[in-house]
């Protein structure tokens, strides 16, 4: 006797509506509004719509298999008859174990749907089927079905988990993921609207105080133009022969790619001074932005022409403890007052000064930790 001869299968194990919930989360991308999307980017994230698809199918018993329990078949007939027939119309037999399978998927297919994500009759729904399938498969009354992410990232998994009516313990090794997560699981639930007045308040002190220990690093421009970022490209110096030039290590020159707003870098190479120099050329087309100098981990002179291999490119990094102590400034991000986006200039002598006294400021600091 095999497993299946004696394991209650659940419904993810026997069928999925998989077109109408890849509908459901290519749709979710365009959606901003309440979406834990929102909260912060995270790389790999996982649709929603897919999440609460599959955990319903997981946690749910097929109705059709002869495994399945005669208690979970019955509760389920009872809340999808409700569900399906409120005018007690009986348009579906959901005695016919078969038929309520597809009525099951039929459900999962629609509760994909962000619209119904939070409404009442869905949630009611899924939660009341989650504990049926739990307490049919021996789970003590009262209790939940436990759903476990140790690597939960942005938190789809875990938060569809709480949606559909299981507990759920996540866990992760990013700490900003474990951030999200409290934020989404535990904050959010607890604190309600007075979490975001709250974050909105002590956000705006932080900046605040953070703009004033930090304006002498960034000082404004003659224009009044602040800067906020400065940007930097860590650099090799070129093996080819007879070259020696400083190769800065950029992989894109552009700044700002946008149909109404683009930006770009281009590289003056200046072979008799070992060093290129940069523009900065504004409303231009892909095709008047060189490529970068770096490809697959190699790097290409724009002096000379050579490309010298990933290999000597990591050997000279390593030898200067990865290159961020030299690394090159290359441009300036600034903001202006009245005005919207960003803008991108060439750096000058204050900002090097700016950098030079933040850097002695660092030493300091970290001196005064020492000595404590």
């Amino acid at each position: 006797m095999n497993d299946g001869d004696r394991y209650p299968k659940r419904l993810i194990e026997v069928d999925l509506p998989i077109k109408k919930i890849s509908a459901h989360a290519r749709r979710e991308k365009s959606i901003r509004h309440g979406h834990i999307s929102t909260l912060h980017i995270w790389w790999a994230r996982r649709p929603l719509a897919a999440c609460r698809a599959v955990l319903c199918a997981a946690l749910w018993i097929d109705p059709a298999k002869p495994l399945c329990p005669e208690e979970f078949r019955k509760a389920a007939t009872m809340i999808m008859q409700k569900f399906w027939d409120p005018m007690g119309l009986q348009t579906r037999n959901l005695d016919d174990p078969p038929e309520l399978r597809r009525a099951l998927l039929d459900f999962i297919a629609d509760f994909a749907n962000w619209d119904n994500s939070t409404k009442k009759e869905y949630l009611d729904v899924s939660r009341a089927l989650t504990q049926a399938a739990h307490e049919a498969l021996g789970g003590v009354p009262g209790t939940k079905p436990l759903v476990v992410d140790p690597f939960a990232g942005g938190g789809a998994i875990p938060l569809e988990a709480l949606r559909v009516g299981a507990d759920a313990f996540a866990s992760d090794l990013n700490p900003v993921a474990v951030l999200l997560n409290k934020v989404v699981l535990e904050y959010i639930p607890r604190h309600g609207r007075h979490l975001a007045d709250g974050v909105r308040k002590w956000g705006e002190w932080i900046k605040q105080e953070a703009e004033k220990g930090l304006a002498e690093f960034y000082p404004e421009d003659p224009d009044g133009a602040t800067p906020i970022a400065y940007l930097w490209a860590r650099t090799i110096t070129c093996e080819g022969p007879g070259c020696g030039a400083e190769v800065p290590l950029m992989r894109s020159l552009w700044l700002a790619k946008k149909n109404k707003r683009s930006v770009a870098l281009r590289i003056v190479p200046k072979p008799d001074e070992k060093r290129v120099d940069f523009e900065i050329i504004k409303d231009v087309r892909a095709q008047d932005v060189a490529d970068g100098t770096v490809r697959r981990g190699s790097a290409t002179c724009p002096c000379c022409g050579f490309t010298t291999p990933v290999k000597s490119v990591r050997q000279q990094l390593k030898a200067r403890r990865g290159g961020a102590e030299d690394a090159r400034l290359f441009c300036v991000v600034t903001t202006r007052l009245g005005q919207m986006g960003r803008f991108y200039r060439l750096p000058t002598e204050r900002d090097l000064e700016a950098v030079q006294n933040a850097a002695e400021e660092l030493e300091r600091r970290k001196g005064c930790m020492m000595g404590r």
